[in-house]
């Protein structure tokens, strides 16, 4: 019967740790996303991230709410408040910025309008 105990410990803790591992995990244990991350302008389309490039005098970052894509009107908004590059002064007035929108003409995005609104920060 020792055996058997210390075995069934053994296997015990075992099963403990893994919960530990997989409850860490859930929680946010494994790789986290930086909020000024240069991949939430990687995944855009290609005319958007051109117009980036004429705004941002060096490399760019953007937080999660940068672009937002509504599906139903085939329109990116793309909010600069959440912008950040050299460059971004001449497109913020006090606290007014500005936003753009995209839209979807056959393969490709133009853009369709610009306007100030409130900053969102």
């Amino acid at each position: 019967m020792p055996a058997f105990r210390m075995a069934g410990r053994a296997l015990l803790g075992l099963s403990l740790l893994l919960c530990s591992v997989i409850d860490a995990n859930s929680r946010g244990g494994g790789t986290k996303d930086d909020p000024w991350n240069p991949d939430h302008i990687e995944g855009l389309p290609a005319e958007i991230r051109q117009y980036i490039a004429t705004v941002c005098k060096g490399p760019p970052a953007a937080q999660h709410d940068f672009a937002t894509y509504a599906p139903q009107e085939k329109r990116w908004r793309i909010n600069l408040e959440y912008l950040r590059c050299n460059g971004l002064d001449s497109y913020r007035h006090g606290n007014q910025c500005l936003d753009v929108d995209f839209v979807q003409a056959g393969p490709h995005f133009r853009l369709a309008r610009k306007e100030y609104r409130t900053c969102g920060f």
